[in-house]
């Protein structure tokens, strides 16, 4: 009897870290889609276009669409077939990266809740070696597993990161393409 009273407020730990893990992921795939970014621009994306907008002028704000199509402040630019298909890089570039960014956060969060879950087994295997013949030897095994498991996620995790930092230096190098070529973007400061 004495088992099942120490280990059933554990398993109900870590079944509510668990639903908690849950949460978290739906509310992400809710996410309104609005971020700011280098203290004077602010992101949307609204049915599909990319809006950016200066903080400091809310009468300027540049829109893009998946095809490449450029708006700035309720005034379509013209684009030549060149301007146009870099603003659809542009565009999907900027899309590859928010989503990128989403699924390392999810899976930063992931990683967080099951280095929780390990803390919890390991007190709940401590409780568990005052009670059984389970011993210190167990234990040790039982963490490393859990640890190394732990390790690989998180240098998937890194991995993620270092490809995340590739998209945007390559983005970058768009950004000053699109901005050098379009002179209707060129001349906004702030872009």
């Amino acid at each position: 009897m004495k088992k099942v009273i120490f280990v059933a407020p554990i398993i109900l730990l870590i079944f509510t870290l668990s639903l908690f893990a849950k949460e978290i992921e739906k509310n992400n795939k809710n996410c309104d889609h609005h971020f700011t970014c280098l203290e004077n621009l602010e992101i949307d994306i609204d049915d599909d276009i990319l809006i950016l907008t200066c903080q400091n002028d809310d009468d300027l704000w540049i829109e893009i669409t998946p095809d490449g199509d450029l708006s700035i402040s309720d005034h379509p630019v013209y684009l030549d077939r060149h301007q146009q298909k870099l603003m659809a890089e542009y565009y999907d570039q900027f899309m590859d990266i928010i989503e990128q960014a989403k699924l390392i956060g999810k899976e930063g969060a992931k990683i967080g809740v099951k280095g929780a879950k390990i803390g919890i087994l390991a007190a709940g295997a401590v409780i568990k070696m005052l009670v059984t013949d389970y011993d210190s030897e167990d234990l040790e095994e039982e963490m490393e597993e859990e640890a190394e498991e732990l390790e690989a996620r998180a240098e998937d995790l890194e991995e993620m990161a270092e490809e995340l930092e590739e998209q945007a230096e390559d983005f970058e190098e768009l950004h000053y393409t699109v901005k050098s070529e379009i002179k209707e973007l060129d001349e906004l400061d702030w872009f």
